[in-house]
């Protein structure tokens, strides 16, 4: 339900239950983790890790503008990608939405008017570039891949800053998601998992200009579904989502 509905119901009603309908099996075709970046450097770890990737993604952001500008910065990184956003006209929606189903580019950069009613099927990897408003606009972006059988990997960026809205889609019934491993990710392109009881060595910091002359790999392994637990070393690259 958007925030204001949530707000609503808040003030005006005393210890309401709250009914979920969900798939009584689980989605193992599916992995979803949470990548934690610093705000200034969202667009350049999207942007090599996007590269890097052999199969069809989207990037949902939450406006118009922030659709425009992000999808002009990853172009200029060198990733192919097109934007739909509300402001497009038609043709040029139909135009967009073609070279995309068509694979001609890899990438689209959209607002969420692509999470829902399109016909797309060969999605591997959806980013939340940034968060929606809901947990079940959440549901709905994610919703684009993993479809029709196939294997589907998502990735919610979350920033220092993002962390009172996503508190609060936690409290509204989004997931708690799994934390993936940024250096493995850049370094060796395996989606693998942080694991949140181990002990964490103290890392030299990474100059900027460093992580930006980053140059991925290609790199094909095998991994599990979601069922798995988040300490579990087991990989399954972006690159490779994408074999």
């Amino acid at each position: 339900m958007p925030t204001w509905v949530m707000k609503m119901i808040e003030r005006h009603l005393d210890e309401p239950v709250r009914v979920n309908v969900q798939r009584e099996e689980d989605d193992d075709s599916l992995e979803h983790g949470v990548l934690r970046v610093e705000r200034g450097a969202k667009a350049r770890t999207l942007a090599m890790l996007l590269r890097r990737l052999d199969g069809s993604a989207i990037v949902f952001g939450r406006t118009k503008e922030g659709v425009r500008n992000l999808n002009r910065e990853l172009r200029r990184a060198g990733v192919g990608c097109v934007e739909l956003q509300g402001d497009l006209p038609q043709p040029v929606r139909d135009r967009t939405m073609d070279s995309f189903r068509e694979q001609r580019v890899k990438v689209l950069v959209a607002t969420n008017v692509a999470a829902r009613g399109l016909d797309i099927t060969h999605v591997d990897l959806v980013v939340n570039f940034e968060l929606p408003d809901s947990p079940e606009w959440l549901t709905h972006r994610i919703g684009r891949t993993a479809r029709m059988g196939r294997r589907g990997w998502a990735m919610t960026m979350i920033s220092p800053e993002d962390g009172l809205r996503w508190r609060r889609l936690r409290r509204q019934g989004a997931p708690d998601l799994p934390e993936l491993d940024l250096d493995h990710l850049l370094e060796e392109g395996g989606w693998r998992y942080v694991d949140p009881e181990a002990e964490a060595e103290p890392a030299a910091p990474r100059p900027a200009d460093e992580l930006a002359s980053l140059r991925p790999r290609r790199r094909r392994s095998r991994g599990k579904g979601r069922g798995r637990s988040r300490s579990d070393a087991g990989t399954e690259p972006v690159a490779a989502a994408t074999a």
